[in-house]
């Protein structure tokens, strides 16, 4: 997401553009700027979540000028450049048309939006591993249907999905549930620690008794 900015930290409220400040810094290294999802979030919930000035609707009587819409989230999709040498294949059975439409769009029928307006924004491991109240949340934890669309779309099941800020864990918890294999760094040694109980929980569930050769445990 783009970042908004404080009269305390950056002397002006406004938005930075970090979206368009990371497609710049890959191509810069050579890569494709290949497609972006945006991901509609409610703006009510961000409001009364962080206060944003631009969000109350007591600016809106105040001066609206200083209004402004939500900030929504984007995938930003690159690819480097040449042929894919692991093509990733797909079939009508296993990937029907009608799951394409909802995957690019779910209102495809009326306007080929490439606009995710179905992602709950709740659906965290977070919130599916009912963290009690001595574990640390994290602060932005990615939605696991974001993730399962992504790696549905483009890797095949064995491939590896690297993920190096890893948080509490989520790609490296939907890669694995989906087949693949997962590889994550984390700096933050608490969150590292919950990132380690919920693949515990997903071996727990699974079964898969070599699911922490994918951490890189022992």
């Amino acid at each position: 997401m783009n970042l908004p900015t404080s009269k305390e930290k950056d002397g002006v409220i406004g938005i930075k553009d970090f979206r368009g400040d990371l497609i710049r810094e890959f191509q810069s290294v050579g890569f494709i700027y290949h497609a972006e999802v945006c991901i509609w979030k409610n703006p009510v919930t961000a409001m009364q979540r962080t206060k944003a000035l631009g969000l109350l609707h007591k600016q809106i009587k105040k001066d609206s000028c200083m209004s402004r819409m939500g900030i929504p989230d984007y995938v930003v999709i690159m690819r480097k450049p040449g042929t894919n040498p692991e093509p990733v294949t797909h079939t009508n059975a296993t990937y029907p048309v009608s799951h394409w439409q909802e995957v690019a769009s779910p209102i495809w029928e009326y306007d080929h939006s490439p606009v995710w307006w179905d992602i709950n924004q709740s659906d965290t491991l977070n919130v599916r591993m009912a963290r009690d109240g001595r574990d640390e949340r994290h602060i932005c934890p990615l939605q696991l249907p974001v993730i399962e669309r992504l790696v549905e779309l483009y890797t095949n099941k064995g491939d590896v999905v690297f993920t190096p800020f890893m948080g509490i864990g989520s790609e490296v918890y939907q890669s694995v549930k989906m087949g693949r294999r997962g590889v994550g760094i984390e700096l933050k040694e608490i969150y590292f620690d919950c990132a380690v109980k919920n693949m515990e929980m997903l071996e727990a569930e699974s079964n898969q008794a070599s699911i922490f050769d994918f951490l890189g445990g022992e």
